[in-house]
């Protein structure tokens, strides 16, 4: 059966003399072209990540007598291919550190300062600890012996970019300056408080606010209900900087609810997102009645951010972080699909897309952790699961040491209870056979469904993308899709009116879906 097709389409409305495509930089909105050789992206968390604001991390550990053995521990637990907790079940059976070797190597939240640890965790062990990422695995030494580490998690303060004390709002109908609610007293009081969430764009949206919401729940809010009279005690509008006049919309939202803070009303406006992220600072200047503004990065952080508002400042979170664990449950939005997020942020820089500016640098979740979430929604009832990144084939490539997004995938199938899993959103450059053989032999589990954005056909034109694949090469992808899982559906997206793009190079975008 021939295989499925859905495509979408984007369509550039800026006229094509206004945007100039300078290198890895994405629209530019000048007369001249860029002729500079710029300085290339970051694309670790290492390289923009503040790691003074990291306190502690999250460690368990192998102590091994020889640097032998610790290569053969540190292989077997990045090799163990059912995704099953390796290192545990390693520390528990040949740990020479027996502090830690009963509950399977873990040491807990360990910081520099934890001179308590020297004798199982030196401190040179502990300095270096510190500027890992959660999910890394790797050899150190010290005087007791060769340590195989895992990091866990990591404990980063919440170090806003911007925290100062909310100035008074001008009263629309009383014609003078007031002081405002203070969100402190009414968390403190027995009134009963509720939030709503404007959600706006990508799956990774909807995914981010079931997690805000839940930090929310956590601190006894609830949702307010739609035609329920009455109004939310906090507001959260959750940004796309992607789709048509972004911000436009954004304001266009904020209005009513700016109007109930300054008529006094109590009222708490949180922007997140991608706007909230490119806007910052600026977002307050516009609407000064906006108590938060948080980047996605801080999308499960809503919690600590409006505990900083409760205490009377505006607060803007939006330089680069590590994200860790979230320490509440997403409130999900169905009882039957729950969103999973594997990667967060993007490194591909394509000349369009703003998207990796506002997310970040890719950042993998632990598999275990990934695992552990899966698990939770089996055991909650959950049927399907959809595993989320911006470029889901990159899980893994900022590890220590490297993984492979097909052995997550494998992993994730094996888990015992799970119905359907799919995920999105798939790279062409990174697309490996490796992947589709994993779904070919998980049929009943993974759905042979896979989403590939195309965006043009033209090789000039995906030159000027800077997608790095050509019209022959992504053809050979839907081939071998085809070759593997005959009945597959293949999804995709493609950019129409790509500035200076000319009829016979859309007409290669034609040529690709006819093709393929």
């Amino acid at each position: 059966m021939a295989a499925k097709w859905r495509i979408s389409l984007l369509l550039l409305l800026a006229p094509a003399s206004a945007l100039v495509w300078g290198p890895r930089r994405g629209i530019s909105m000048t007369a001249q072209p860029s002729s500079s050789v710029e300085k290339p992206y970051p694309t670790k968390a290492s390289e923009v990540v503040n790691y003074s604001t990291v306190k502690s991390v999250l460690v368990r550990h192998v102590l091994c007598a020889s640097a032998d053995l610790a290569d053969n521990v540190l292989r077997s637990c990045r090799s163990a291919a059912d995704g099953r907790d390796a290192l545990s079940e390693v520390a528990a059976a040949l740990s020479m550190c027996e502090e830690s070797k009963k509950q399977g190597g873990e040491l807990g939240w360990v910081s520099p300062e934890d001179d308590f640890l020297d004798d199982r965790f030196p401190k040179e062990l502990r300095k270096t600890a510190i500027r890992k990422k959660p999910g890394d695995l790797y050899v150190d030494r010290s005087d007791l012996g060769f340590h195989v580490i895992h990091i866990d998690d990591v404990f980063q303060t919440l170090s806003p970019t911007l925290r100062r004390r909310a100035g008074k709002l001008h009263n629309d109908e009383e014609g003078f300056a007031m002081e405002r609610t203070p969100l402190g007293e009414l968390l403190g009081s027995s009134d009963k408080l509720t939030y709503s969430i404007e959600t706006m764009g990508c799956q990774m949206n909807v995914a981010d606010s079931e997690r805000m919401a839940g930090q929310l729940e956590e601190m006894g809010l609830e949702v307010q209900p739609e035609g329920e009279k009455g109004s939310p005690t906090v507001v959260v509008i959750n940004t796309c900087s992607i789709r048509d006049h972004a911000e436009q919309k954004v304001y266009s939202y904020l209005g009513p609810h700016a109007v109930r803070k300054r008529r006094g009303e109590p009222v708490s406006i949180v922007v997140a997102g991608c706007v909230a992220q490119q806007e910052g600072e600026q977002l307050l200047r516009r609407v000064p009645e906006i108590d938060a503004v948080i980047g996605p990065q801080y999308a499960n952080r809503l919690g600590e951010v409006l505990l900083q508002v409760a205490d009377g400042d505006q607060v803007v979170a939006t330089d680069a972080t590590l994200i860790s664990e979230d320490v509440s449950r997403p409130r999900r939005q169905s009882e039957v699909c729950g969103w999973v997020n594997v990667i967060y942020g993007c490194n591909e820089r394509c000349t369009y897309c703003v998207v990796p500016t506002t997310r970040g640098v890719e950042q993998s979740r632990p598999l275990r952790s990934i695992l552990n979430e899966v698990e939770d929604l089996v055991k909650q009832g959950y049927r399907e699961v959809t595993l989320l990144g911006q470029n889901i084939d990159a899980w893994g490539r900022d590890m220590e040491p490297k993984r492979r997004f097909h052995e997550l995938l494998d992993a994730v199938a094996k888990v015992e209870g799970v119905g359907r899993v799919r995920f999105l959103t798939s790279h062409p450059r990174y697309m490996s056979e490796r992947v589709v053989n994993t779904v070919a032999q998980h049929p009943d589990v993974l759905a042979p469904c896979f989403h590939i954005p195309f965006q043009s056909g033209d090789d000039k034109v995906l030159r000027e993308m800077q997608r790095g694949y050509t019209f022959d090469s992504y053809v050979k992808i839907a081939k071998r899709i085809r070759r593997l899982i005959p009945h597959a559906a293949i999804t995709a997206d493609a950019i129409v009116g790509f500035p200076g793009e000319t009829e016979a190079e859309f007409q290669r975008t034609l040529d690709l879906m006819e093709e393929v």
